[in-house]
């Protein structure tokens, strides 16, 4: 047995488990030797070289059954269409991994900015938007608010709600100059617009808008857009379209009220 690996002693070298070499023995992608005059169990130098390249694929996130359907046909080709389509799924991966970290750097940023503009009055210059707006204003019940976010699912996949994790409400021209506030509706904001009913998005135009950044309940919002229509007629302006509400942090994020961050856009000239 000095030119044989006992499977205790194989484990060891390549700091797996004995139950390891087990299951590659149950599965067929690496079985023993048998001495048939003693029965003992073992692996050759051959096999102490297979099992290398075993988990060398292995290592690299390829699949048990992708590796022993290699095993199966091994030849220069076969290892290079295994290894370009890993180099593939890897690339895929990063791309993943680089939207995730955006997302990431895009939530935070927002966060620190709404700390930094907090409570001020601001002229903003913002870009056109595409969406969907989900009328809600006679929905009187969970069950029919339901039905019309189902009868909108591929609006949502697209979305700044799924992908940004962004939800937006908005507000009636007509609600906002007779100070009604309580009759939103919600904009689904089309951040992916690829493969979405073009005939169903409505695009609000890129222009001026009053925005204020304010933190608190929901309840607060009556407040911030009395000041906002005070603000509007001292400095001259008028309300040119419905307002944008935007949810910067809601209970979908904080179990408090009063870290609620909310922020208003009204379209204005």
């Amino acid at each position: 047995m000095k030119d044989k690996f006992l499977i205790g002693e194989l484990a060891d070298i390549f700091n797996i488990s004995a139950d390891t070499l087990r299951h590659y023995d149950k599965i067929n992608l690496l079985k023993p030797d048998q001495n048939e005059k003693n029965k003992y169990r073992y692996y050759s130098i051959r096999k102490f070289f297979l099992l290398s390249r075993i988990l060398f694929l292995k290592n690299l996130n390829i699949p048990l059954g992708g590796i022993k359907e290699y095993l199966n046909d091994q030849n220069t080709d076969h290892l290079l269409k295994l290894l370009r389509k890993k180099e593939q799924d890897i690339d895929r991966e990063i791309e993943h991994l680089n939207n995730m970290k955006l997302k990431i750097a895009s939530k935070v940023n927002l966060i620190h900015e709404s700390a930094l503009y907090m409570d001020q009055m601001r002229i903003c210059h913002l870009p056109e938007r595409k969406g969907v707006f989900l009328d809600i204003e006679n929905v009187e019940d969970d069950a029919e608010r339901k039905r019309t976010f189902s009868a909108h699912e591929s609006f949502l996949k697209v979305s700044s709600w799924l992908i940004e994790g962004q939800i937006y409400t908005a507000l009636k021209m007509a609600d906002i100059l007779n100070r009604e506030y309580l009759n939103y509706k919600y904009f689904v904001e089309i951040v992916s617009p690829e493969n979405t009913p073009s005939t169903q998005i409505t695009i609000i135009p890129e222009m001026d808008y009053l925005c204020l950044i304010f933190r608190g309940p929901y309840s607060e919002f009556i407040h911030a857009y009395d000041s906002m229509l005070s603000w509007i007629d001292e400095h001259g302006y008028r309300v040119a379209g419905d307002a944008i509400e935007k949810n910067i942090m809601d209970y979908g994020f904080t179990s408090s009220e009063e870290e609620y961050i909310s922020e208003i856009q009204i379209p204005v000239v």
